[in-house]
């Protein structure tokens, strides 16, 4: 692997939960040497995930990585902050972002009364619901209820009865996506807006346009940052079947399943790069 030839920044957008994380787990004998590797040639590794903040400083503190990162689908941005040991962020929030409260309130209107009645908050279920249904833990489930900018739910209508809700959505700026193994219903913020964020950020920061961007998932939320990025990864897992990508080329598939298939995937594209760029 001779990244250091390649004479362009590169940026690696990864989404979290079945991509690098399987069932909620960091595996560190897989993920720790070819990560510190990556980061050592010079590559930024930057999470974009439907987690919570507090989820993914959780993941951060634990595998002792201080990493840029953005959450709950592109809602707010993380840029650590320098020359300070502890985990400290400079928040930026994206203009789609709609505070949870508010989502709340909209849902409440009499437009979505029909709806409800077919939609489940997993925050209103009891916790043994909750941690059968996320299969987490009592501290993981803590952080993944402190969203600020999205609303989990379990949708049981069919799909005439989503596509009617979308569009009621839609009449105030929400809108609901696959991520995370559960539906969420958010502001119109996606992870293709993290994607340009963060790669303009690095092109005033480092001054160059000399960019290569990668992306790596494994579901339909991550197909925007697949199709944008200069290489895109798709992870295997029960879904990733169901990825239909716009773009032709340079789009690779690991055989094995998360986490070896993000070291898998990564690896066929770092050669892939090799030949392009040398």
């Amino acid at each position: 692997m001779e990244i250091k030839q390649i004479k362009k920044t590169i940026i690696i957008f990864t989404d979290l939960d079945e991509t690098l994380l399987k069932e909620n787990k960091y595996h560190y004998n897989i993920l720790n040497s070819f990560i510190k590797k990556l980061l050592k040639y010079g590559c930024i590794i930057i999470p974009v995930t439907s987690k919570t903040y507090l989820e993914v400083i959780d993941i951060l503190t634990h595998i002792k990585y201080k990493l840029p990162f953005s959450v709950e689908n592109g809602a707010a941005y993380y840029l650590p902050i320098k020359n300070t040991k502890d985990y400290i962020y400079k928040k930026i929030l994206n203009p789609y972002a709609v505070n949870k409260t508010i989502i709340r309130k909209i849902l409440n209107k009499n437009i979505f009364k029909n709806y409800l009645q077919n939609i489940k908050f997993i925050e209103n279920l009891p916790s043994i619901d909750q941690k059968k249904i996320t299969k987490l833990n009592n501290k993981q489930l803590e952080n993944f209820n402190s969203r600020q900018y999205s609303i989990p739910v379990i949708l049981n209508g069919d799909k005439y009865f989503k596509k009617k809700f979308e569009a009621a959505l839609l009449k105030y700026n929400l809108k609901v996506i696959f991520g995370g193994k559960l539906n969420n219903i958010s502001g119109l913020h996606s992870k293709l807006n993290s994607l340009n964020f963060f790669t303009n950020q690095y092109k005033k920061k480092l001054r160059t346009k000399k960019m290569i961007t990668i992306s790596l998932g494994d579901h339909q939320n991550d197909t925007e940052i697949l199709n944008y990025s200069n290489y895109s990864g798709i992870i295997k897992n029960k879904t990733y079947k169901f990825i239909n990508l716009k773009k032709k080329n340079n789009i690779f598939r690991s055989f094995t399943s998360e986490p070896n298939g993000w070291v898998e995937v990564l690896k066929k594209i770092i050669i892939k790069m090799e030949k392009d760029y040398n």
